[in-house]
């Protein structure tokens, strides 16, 4: 009994995808244990829900147990009259008393008994079919059944436990019929059986399966109204609160038109606050499952970014093939444009900000997005290029633009337009800075982009910032766009603003902190990478990222040891400590963190140098870095030039803490 309750706890967590499976009856299926109060309920959910597919089934079952009769006619011409009057004599009124009963009251209590009625009844037709055809020397009708068992175990919505019985039940009767009645043959009784018992027992994983996955949709569903009721019943506490204390202040303060104007103020800033929190925390949880999808994402393009890069350092400049491969890594590059965008939405990136303009970057994106305009959008740009810099990363500051521009000319596809883009310095002062949320006092760069479009009502204006709201048509958009670009906005100190009607357009209007009058100028870097002969031990819980780190650094000079988990890394480097110059450690291990790993090599090897690698770079605080010895933290996905410089750095520096 231990071993099928052990293999029922694991084919309900395959199912499910957790560790933590239903509490069911792993043969009735029924809810059990702490779930047992949700039977009735479900019984009652699940009879609704089937109620038109099995309508729908016994229309087909109809159609098709008809038009077998066809069949009929040509495999048995001469007893065809017998199986036609089984047919429309005998199967046909049952299925059509069952359709017309199931619009009755009292089928919801028998809807399961009439299921299993009409299942046996059908298989027992076939049955009779085949014990005649046995006469004249055919033995293929058992196909029939074959066809029952599909639609029973399925489309009928018979639950597991019905379905399984009558399912036996056929197949017994049919053994009684083959052997007793009909005689068959040995050899097509086991040709016979194979095929039909097999069906049998698939159709019995289906049906269990399928009503597994319905139960499941249902606690879910029951969960989410759950979680609902605590919400409401939490607002509900709030709201009574607020409301004590509001009658409080106008008991002690009623005389007072002054404190009347103060309280009604505070009122409006309690609901605004209340809003803007609960926006921030659906960002935040879904911006939590973005950040893990970018990171198993940030794996996979680290092995194509990676090989690509090598194979260009291969291949000549001539070759057409290094030209293939380079269109290989630009797309790797735009996959991880991509990850920077779901990390910037769920605030995991680790973006490089600089002192930079905005108008050549504005204006570049302008002509990127012209090739996708349509002929009946005019643009107009007007960039003050003499308004100083702004600390930003350039790669947000075109998503910015990009995300902006695109919902601008979707709203004049149709009729066509206007799409404005302006550039210029503006100041804030302490009243202006008051009616817009996180606007603080000082000197802004301005960026309004406005188009002459539909526009938007009141109740689409408080959404569009909302993660996967978007009142486009099905699959002309995510509904991500504008959630990155208050993302971005947000973290850059800024503020965004939407002023529109219904009819006469929008107008988005940006504001970004001044940095100062000059951009940090840059030099274009040698992007050739840099080698040594030093021994380094190159640890990921992924084979593919290891085995490419392998090659990469083999192909620089360095002498390379891999690993796929930490104690395997630690048992090898503890043979021979001094034997390496460097560690390159994953920090996601499942047994032994990178920074740990790290840490206990450096106690066995103070003069070891590490170096991190991380999709996650806010789960390495500087302090955490400077405490443990960590001579650098590199992103996912990794560069081969970028890789081998910071290699050669660290290598050649002096270690920064060895303690």
């Amino acid at each position: 009994m231990n071993i099928f309750k052990r293999l029922g706890n694991g084919l309900l967590k395959l199912l499910t995808g957790s560790q933590e499976p239903l509490s069911v009856n792993h043969m009735t299926l029924t809810f059990n244990g702490d779930l047992s109060h949700y039977e009735k309920e479900y019984q009652e959910d699940y009879f609704y829900r089937s109620l038109n597919p099995f309508r729908f089934s016994l229309v087909l079952s109809m159609i098709f147990y008809g038009a077998f009769a066809f069949l009929d006619a040509i495999m048995v011409p001469g007893i065809k009259n017998v199986f036609w009057l089984i047919r429309f004599g005998i199967v046909f009124p049952v299925l059509i008393v069952a359709y017309i009963f199931s619009y009755s009251k009292p089928f919801k209590k028998y809807m399961q008994f009439v299921i299993s009625c009409i299942i046996f009844c059908s298989s027992f037709g076939i049955i009779v079919m085949i014990v005649y055809t046995s006469k004249v020397g055919n033995y293929s009708y058992y196909a029939g059944l074959i066809l029952i068992f599909i639609f029973g175990y399925t489309f009928s919505r018979a639950r597991f436990i019905n379905a399984a019985i009558v399912g036996w039940i056929i197949v017994i009767s049919y053994e009684i019929s083959a052997v007793w009645i009909s005689h068959t043959p040995f050899d097509i009784l086991i040709n016979n059986n194979y095929f039909f018992i097999s069906a049998n027992i698939i159709g019995m994983f289906i049906s269990y399966f399928l009503e597994l996955s319905t139960r499941k949709d249902f606690y879910m569903r029951m969960q989410l109204e759950h979680e609902k009721e605590n919400v409401k019943t939490a607002n509900n506490a709030l709201e009574k609160r607020v409301d004590e204390r509001t009658l409080q202040l106008s008991n002690a303060n009623k005389d007072l038109k002054k404190e009347i104007e103060i309280r009604q103020k505070f009122e409006k800033e309690r609901a605004e606050l209340e809003q803007q929190l609960f926006q921030l925390q659906k960002m935040e949880t879904i911006g939590t499952l973005a950040g893990g999808i970018a990171h198993d994402f940030n794996n996979i393009l680290t092995p194509i970014l990676g090989y690509s890069d090598m194979a260009c350092e291969e291949l000549p400049e001539e070759s057409a093939l290094r030209f293939d491969i380079e269109q290989i890594n630009k797309a790797a590059l735009r996959g991880k444009n991509l990850v920077q965008q779901i990390l910037t939405f769920s605030r995991e990136a680790g973006v490089e900000r600089k002192p930079m303009q905005l108008q050549p970057i504005i204006a570049e994106t302008l002509n990127l997005l012209k090739a996708s305009v349509p002929p009946n959008v005019m643009i107009k740009q007007q960039l003050d290029p003499d308004i100083g810099t702004v600390l930003a990363d350039p790669t947000q500051i075109h998503q910015i633009v990009m995300n902006l521009c695109t919902n601008a000319h979707h709203a004049m596809m149709k009729a066509g337009g206007i799409l404005e883009v302006k550039l210029d310095a503006f100041k804030v002062d302490q009243k202006f800075a008051e009616k817009i949320p996180n606007l603080k006092k000082g000197d802004y760069l301005r960026l309004r982009i406005s188009d002459t479009g539909f526009g938007m009502d009141v109740k689409t204006q408080a959404r569009i910032f909302e993660p996967f709201f978007t009142s486009k048509e099905v699959g002309s958009g995510t509904g991500l766009g504008l959630s990155v670009v208050h993302g971005i906005v947000n973290n850059y100190g800024g503020a965004i603003v939407v002023t529109s009607n219904p009819g006469e357009g929008s107008k988005f209007t940006v504001y970004l902190p001044k940095n100062g009058t000059d951009p940090i100028g840059s030099s274009k870097a040698d992007k050739k990478p840099v080698g040594g002969d030093e021994e380094i031990l190159f640890v990921d819980h992924e084979p593919e990222i290891t085995y490419m780190g392998k090659k990469m650094l083999e192909n620089m000079g360095y002498k390379v040891t891999i690993k796929s988990d930490s104690i395997s890394a630690l048992e090898e480097f503890m043979k021979d400590p001094k034997k390496y110059s460097l560690l390159i450690a994953d920090q996601n291990m499942a047994d032994i963190p990178g920074t740990e790993l790290g840490y206990r090599m450096k106690k066995i090897y103070p003069t070891l140098k590490v170096i991190i690698i991380t999709g996650y770079p806010d789960n390495l605080s500087e302090e955490m870095v400077f405490e443990i010895g960590i001579s650098d933290v590199i992103l996912k996905p990794i560069r081969l030039d970028d890789f081998s410089k910071t290699i050669r750095t660290v290598l050649d520096s002096s270690d920064i803490n060895t303690d």
